[in-house]
This record gives C-alpha cells, sequence and structure tokens, in this order.
C-alpha cells in the first residue's frame, strides 16, 4: 500500500514537470533587487492560441483576470464574473446598450478600473465596461493604446 502510494505520487510529479505551461510553485522569495525589477514595466510576448488569439493574464485592481487581447474591441470589458472578482461595483438591472457588435446591440454598464497590470505595464483610472452575455473579457484598445508598442509577428504577439 505505502509502495502504490509512493508510485502514484512520483507519476504525478513527473507528469506536472512534463506539462508545458505547468506552473510551478517559486523555490524561494524574490530578492529585493528582483522584486523591485517586477514593479518595472517588461515585455509581454504572447503566443497565438490555435483558435488564432492571443490571450494573456492582467491584474484588474490586484485580481488576476484572464483577457483575450482584442485590438479590435476600442474599451476594456470585463465579463460579469471577472468584474464582481475585481470588487468593481456595477449592477445588472441598470444595464443599457454600449455599443454594437456583429449580433447586434450590446448591453453593459460603465466603470471605472484602478488599475490594469500586465507585466508592470500599469494603466490606471481607466474606463472599462461590463457586459451582458461576454464569455471572456477583452483587453482593448484604451489599455493597449498606452504601451510604448503592440506588434504581431507570426505567431507571436509583443506588448512594450
Amino acid at each position: 500500500m505505502k509502495y502504490a502510494l509512493l508510485v502514484v505520487t512520483i507519476i504525478g510529479i513527473a507528469i506536472g514537470l512534463a506539462l508545458p505551461g505547468a506552473k510551478r510553485a517559486p523555490i524561494a522569495a524574490a530578492p529585493p533587487a528582483a522584486a523591485a525589477l517586477a514593479d518595472q514595466p517588461q515585455p509581454t510576448v504572447l503566443d497565438r492560441a490555435d483558435n488564432g488569439h492571443f490571450f494573456t493574464v492582467a491584474d484588474v485592481n490586484g485580481e488576476p483576470i484572464k483577457f483575450v487581447v482584442d485590438t479590435g474591441a476600442t474599451e476594456v470589458a470585463l465579463t460579469q464574473d471577472d468584474a464582481r472578482r475585481a470588487g468593481i461595483k456595477f449592477d445588472p438591472s441598470q444595464f443599457d446598450v454600449v455599443g454594437t457588435g456583429a449580433s447586434g446591440d450590446v448591453r453593459g454598464q460603465v466603470v471605472e478600473l484602478q488599475d490594469v497590470v500586465l507585466d508592470g505595464k500599469r494603466v490606471s483610472g481607466i474606463h472599462a465596461l461590463v457586459l451582458d452575455g461576454l464569455t471572456i473579457s477583452l483587453l482593448g484598445q484604451n489599455y493597449l493604446r498606452r504601451l510604448d508598442s503592440v506588434a504581431i509577428s507570426g505567431d507571436k504577439m509583443t506588448l512594450k
């Protein structure tokens, strides 16, 4: 019984280490110099997903939110669940038409975000939309245009 548990544990660790993109816990705390570098804007290089989009995680009001980087979206747009996790106050009963999409009117509510931070690239006091029916949050132009550059080359997107 002990050996079976040990074998299963070792196999689990091996699989976890072999998975591409698997998150690994840091071994030790970063030294103060490295922590200071984390506050400095760093280039973000994203790989194109199988569906053709670029995805990233950015902090909204200190909460990590998964985004599709949407160069065609005018504003940052949040799902209702992401907005709640980030502590953003909104009221679905107050949703109004805030735009037009491919399938017609888009309903939502305008909100203000304290901060959106991606690899140290901070934009503060940014307007956003909480949208009805949105399934993934969008990192739109009102964030992207504040960066030094957004470039796509092949299957890589670089945000600086």
